[in-house]
């Protein structure tokens, strides 16, 4: 049990962890702009309030927050609207859209400001990262600054007093008369994004609108809240995160358990969140509920990987990774259910705001009471990163029940190289994950000149990542292959137990080692850019599909009716013809992808437009949009209206018995394999399906549940895997054994599957038993049905990019003419 042994007064260990010696180095000499030119210059800073009218949705009577007892979203704007009028501490704005098309709100509350003033704060704030040894001794700077808190609110639909609690806070610091308070909002700001997930908040559900947990996707991106997330957090530099959900009781509050993301600074980290959260819970029993008297902080109370910030994919976790204090706040009692009396249920929503406010105003009075002390550790974040000095080495004991199950770390390359040309797998591969380290807020720089480095030669324009940058945490934690977790834990709170934007984005990065830099010059650059080719008029051009983007071209020239063929190692054929180089043209300077000449005398199958059918959530959904596939959606129960005769391809994502359909839906199923439809399907449900239906004979395994991460594969080559990478992403991952016959092995898990992640070594289920064995096969029924079976997971939230083109192969291939 990873316990604290002596429970300590929040005063007392404040004093102890504070007291600790910092480490001190030369100021950076050779910072770079931290903002892209599209971002505000200081002359463009405009002073506080920032006021704006908000538009007033309609009453929505079945608003789910209404038997609640919380505010109905439609009067979030009226309120807001009515405190900046009443007051002008108080500047809101609509700063972006949610999924389902609703307002996302943004508010800051601080004391008002003269464009001066203004352009003061944000010089201060770009100081601390950019500089960050002459911005911790800079007496007015220190005197001046205000600190900065973020309160991220109702980003679970279903969990909605964080918003209250929001409202109650901005309501009562706009009005108040209190000279404490007036003394608060002249030494911070305070900036509440009220309600991050509207969708749920009014349907009452988890995820929003698109059908995604938002609190899983915030090194993905996909959706535009948690866009609107990352934004505020990188904008405003929060000293201490607050992400505001329930229920757990007691309340649980971070710190959290081990494992630890290995990139963060977490001595910084830890001896500021422990005593943070003590005080909290300090303020929660002051409330005087029963339900109040004692928090769950995982890091005290809870064995390692209970509850633990492994996966930089949450808010607090991406949070840490960006040099702020984030806490998950799970307020304690769940309002929702129908054996509850709408008494109780308004008693329990109270209970749950009372909850979220102590945190809030805890959490703002401790950066009151060390504000020096955090300014100074935000600041030797960065200045470490400039630095390129190794993790420390955190004592045991450093807090109290700091231990050796807490010791997680990472060694940081030199640099990375996301290279151009010819040794690259897929340029919209690189730009995409240019785009994201930078959209992150990491920083990216391209090569003026070809260089080599580590014995390979570069082409001018290609991408290096130095990692000594003040947020080399982030950018490393999305880059690097990530660690084998499997002898240290034996639970996880969820997955992915690895990522790799690296490894699993599609694009090839190449890791430098070296002490130096190589030498040649660089220019920062602040998107990625895909520059594709197009041989020269007249030749037939081949696409090697290596990305989505490459999909997208495929499906949208057949469409456009150019005459495409598919080969046989899965690769297409464009015949060119007088009317099609410029669409040739426009495909190249949209997408960015890579035209070749075909070889000589090619021989290819004939595609039309191919409409896959799917089975399977929102995942196989917009991974199949992004393909440009045209989709129908499949249930068991809706077959016959959707297996029609123009379907191609059925995608089983999820699980379907067959000897259950009815006569119809199973008619229908029956007629669509009769006339050749081809199928691929993904994980044991797919295996199944494909016993079920006769289609092949195949033995299909299951992983444990918990194992996920990164997975060394070996590729066979044919048409699915040809070119592809030698990793992949499981999460349970599946392998199939006992082939039929005619089943051919595409692609199989190595000797050693696991690279990065967690899975179990032995046993049934465990990296023994996959090992060698196949991880996607194919083949061709006796009915002419073509079959693709995946073991690997390439839909999984929508992040395993590099897998994308795998699956659109797939498709293609098992959609037989």
């Amino acid at each position: 049990m990873h316990t604290m042994s002596v429970r300590l007064a929040t005063a007392g260990l404040t004093l102890a962890l504070l007291g600790t010696a910092a480490w001190v180095a030369p100021a950076n000499a050779s910072a770079l702009p931290a903002v892209p030119p599209s971002s505000p210059g200081i002359h463009q800073i405009t002073g506080y309030p920032r006021q704006n009218v908000l538009p007033v949705w309609p009453a929505n009577p079945a608003d789910a927050s209404i038997p609640i007892g919380v505010i109905p979203y439609h009067e979030i704007a009226p309120k807001l609207n009515a405190l900046q009028a009443a007051s002008n501490r108080v500047s809101a704005r609509v700063a972006g859209t949610s999924s389902g098309g609703y307002d996302l709100y943004a508010v800051v509350v601080t004391a008002p400001e003269s464009r001066q003033q203004a352009r003061q704060q944000e010089e201060w704030k770009r100081l601390i990262e950019e500089d960050p040894v002459r911005a911790r001794t800079d007496r007015k700077l220190l005197a001046g600054y205000k600190t900065p808190l973020f309160v991220n609110a109702n980003i679970h639909g279903n969990e909605w007093e964080g918003t209250d609690a929001a409202l109650r806070v901005i309501e009562e610091f706009a009005t108040s008369r209190d000279p404490e308070v007036t003394r608060l909002l002249e030494r911070n700001r305070l900036i509440f994004n009220v309600t991050a997930n509207p969708d749920g908040r009014i349907a009452g559900t988890r995820a929003n609108g698109n059908g995604y947990d938002l609190n899983r996707d915030l090194t993905i991106v996909s959706q535009p809240e948690t866009n609107l997330i990352r934004e505020l957090i990188i904008d405003t530099k929060p000293i201490i995160t607050l992400d505001l959900h329930g229920y757990v009781n007691p309340t649980l509050l971070h710190p959290s358990t081990p494992p630890h993301n290995v990139n963060n600074e977490y001595d910084l980290f830890i001896k500021h969140a422990l005593p943070n959260a003590l005080g909290i819970e300090e303020g929660l029993r002051a409330l005087g509920y029963a339900e109040t008297q004692r928090a769950r902080i995982p890091f005290r109370d809870d064995a390692p990987g209970v509850w633990d910030d492994f996966p930089p994919i949450y808010v607090p976790s991406f949070a840490l990774l960006q040099s702020s204090i984030p806490y998950t706040i799970e307020a304690p009692l769940n309002p929702r259910g129908t054996n509850l009396t709408p008494q109780e249920r308004v008693r329990r929503s109270g209970i749950n705001t009372d909850v979220h406010e102590v945190a809030i105003k805890s959490s703002l009075r401790y950066i009151q009471d060390h504000r020096n002390q955090l300014i100074f550790d935000q600041a030797e974040v960065y200045r470490r990163g400039w630095a390129g000095e190794p993790l420390r080495d955190i004592p045991d004991g450093y807090v109290p029940g700091w231990g050796p199950e807490d010791n997680y770390q990472t060694v940081f390359p030199r640099a990375y190289v996301i290279p151009t040309g010819a040794g690259q797998r897929s340029e919209p591969a690189a730009a995409r994950l240019v785009d994201l380290l930078i959209g992150s807020g990491g920083r990216v720089w391209r090569a003026k000149h070809a260089f080599r480095a580590n014995g390979t030669s570069y082409p001018a324009g290609s991408y290096v990542i130095d990692l000594h940058q003040p947020k080399r945490g982030l950018v490393n934690s999305l880059l690097e292959p990530g660690i084998d977790l499997t002898d240290r834990v034996d639970d996880l709170y969820a997955g992915p137990a690895a990522w790799s934007q690296g490894l699993t984005w599609g694009a090839t990065v190449d890791t430098l080692w070296d002490a130096k830099l190589p030498k040649v010059q660089l220019k920062q650059v602040y998107d990625g850019v895909a520059t594709g080719t197009l041989p020269p008029a007249s030749a037939d051009v081949r696409l090697n599909i290596q990305d989505a983007a490459d999909l997208l071209v495929v499906n949208s020239l057949i469409r456009k009716g150019l005459r495409v063929h598919r080969l046989a190692d899965g690769s297409v054929v464009v015949q060119t013809t007088p009317g099609s180089r410029k669409l040739l043209q426009d495909a190249v300077k949209t997408h960015g992808v890579t035209f070749e000449r075909a070889p000589a005398r090619w021989t290819g199958t004939p595609l039309g437009e191919i409409v896959v059918g799917y089975l399977g959530g929102v995942e196989a959904r917009d991974t199949l949009a992004a393909l440009g596939f045209a989709t129908r959606a499949v249930t068991a129960a809706t077959l016959a209206d959707t297996l029609t005769d123009d379907v191609d391809v059925l995608l089983v994502a999820s699980s379907l018995n067959v000897a259950n359909l009815t006569a119809t839906n199973r008619a229908a199923l029956d007629a669509f394999l009769a006339r050749g439809g081809g199928v691929v399907g993904l994980g044991t449900a797919g295996a199944s399906f494909g016993n079920a239906t006769s289609l092949l004979s195949v033995t299909a395994t299951a992983g444990p549940s918990l194992a996920s991460g990164v997975a060394n594969v070996v590729n066979r080559g044919g048409p699915v895997t040809a070119d592809a990478s030698a990793y992949s992403f499981i999460s349970q991952p599946v392998w199939f054994t006992n082939l039929g016959a005619g089943v051919s092995v595409e692609q199989s898990y190595a000797a050693d599957p696991l690279l990065a992640g967690w899975w179990a070594r032995t046993g049934a289920n465990g990296q023994t038993a996959a090992a060698n064995q196949a991880s996607i096969v194919r083949t061709v029924s006796a009915g002419g049905n073509g079959v693709v079976l995946f073991g690997t997971n390439p839909t999984f939230r929508l992040h395993p990019k590099g897998l994308h083109p795998q699956l659109g192969r797939a498709l293609l291939w098992a959609a037989r003419p």
